[in-house]
């Protein structure tokens, strides 16, 4: 069995979606949005569809959030860098940091942001994450062959538009891939 890697493509800008249900992962049912992938450093991202159950007030402390309501996301971005705060937004709004990802789509990583959403001058569409996912080199490449992963094209309604429970599904649909036919379990002949 060869198991040489095919030349090397960059996922950035690209969601990649778990392939496999397995209830109780970390990473289960997740859409993760890359970010950032070379061959030399690796892969980051962040997943969109795993909630935080920290109320608002956690995060902006001492600031003005009542206006918020259910604008407002909070998500488990991933496992690591768990202290590591990132704000995925649509791209009408630019601080000193923020980084444009994809056409419409920036991200920044300072508190000014959230000064700014807390103040009502920040982005329309956001989304505030706590951690991200990363990769050494050739991991994520590695996995996408184990079939751990999905690649799927970056989708502005699935990250913004689409309810958290429902982006997994929404993003296989974009590939045409019916999610009640994905599984854990190999079948038996």
């Amino acid at each position: 069995m060869d198991n040489t890697l095919p030349p090397f493509q960059s996922f950035a800008g690209q969601f990649i979606i778990a392939a496999q249900n397995e209830t109780g992962q970390f990473f289960d049912k997740s859409v993760i949005l890359i970010t950032r992938h070379s061959q030399n450093e690796g892969a980051e991202g962040y997943i969109i569809n795993q909630p935080m159950t920290l109320a608002p007030s956690e995060i902006f402390k001492k600031r003005n959030i009542a206006h918020l309501g259910t604008n407002f996301h909070l998500m488990r971005g991933g496992p690591v860098d768990m202290d590591h705060g990132a704000v995925l937004h649509s791209d009408e709004y630019h601080a000193l940091d923020t980084k444009p990802l994809l056409n419409h789509l920036a991200l920044t990583e300072t508190q000014q942001i959230l000064d700014d959403i807390a103040d009502r001058i920040g982005p329309e569409h956001f989304l505030v994450l706590v951690g991200k996912a990363a990769w050494v080199p050739s991991q994520l490449e590695e996995e996408i062959m184990g079939n751990m992963w999905i690649p799927a094209p970056f989708s502005f309604n699935v990250l913004f538009n689409t309810p958290d429970n429902k982006k997994w599904q929404e993003a296989l649909a974009t590939l045409k891939i019916d999610a009640n036919l994905l599984t854990n379990q190999a079948g038996k002949a």
